[in-house]
């Protein structure tokens, strides 16, 4: 059985790490996605990868710490109990993360990222530059989706710290 100092650090750990994550990544869709918009679309997917590359490093090691915690709190709630249930489905949500991106989200990445990579060559193969705008919109809309999963694992942990 964990001591309450222990279950106090865990509950402000994961809803803090969960809420700052998910506001991070939803920000790139509302404040960096807009901004890639109105500029070429050569030098928007130059900095498009360094942003993947970034994220790819800092994101999803966030997400599965929010999850630990949730889980930590899962494993030491009462068996049975909603309390159990409520920090699995909080701990689930927050990873939930790492199987959008691979399963919905890396289609759209990977032809921008190769897009990048071949330059101006690479958007004249891909559609032109109206369809590279549409997949950087594309991207916006799915990372919010992304962080608004994440947002919602800490939402449910939130509640059930406060139930208890």
């Amino acid at each position: 059985m964990a001591s309450t100092l222990q279950t106090l650090s865990l509950q402000i750990f994961g809803v803090s790490t969960g809420f700052l994550t998910a506001g991070a990544i939803v920000a790139l869709s509302y404040s960096t996605v807009p901004i890639f918009l109105e500029h070429p679309n050569e030098v928007s997917l130059r900095h498009l990868r360094a942003l993947f590359s970034s994220g790819s490093h800092i994101f999803p090691q966030l997400a599965t710490a929010t999850s630990t915690a949730f889980s930590v709190l899962a494993y030491n709630a009462p068996a049975n109990g909603t309390l159990r249930n409520q920090y699995i489905v909080a701990a689930a949500g927050a990873i939930s993360i790492a199987p959008f991106t691979v399963f919905v989200m890396k289609p759209t990445n990977m032809t921008l990222k190769e897009i990048g990579e071949q330059g101006d060559e690479g958007i004249k193969k891909s559609g032109g530059e109206q369809r590279v705008q549409e997949l950087l919109r594309r991207f916006g809309r799915l990372n919010a989706v992304r962080g608004s999963l994440l947002a919602m694992g800490a939402g449910v942990g939130l509640y059930a710290a406060l139930s208890q």
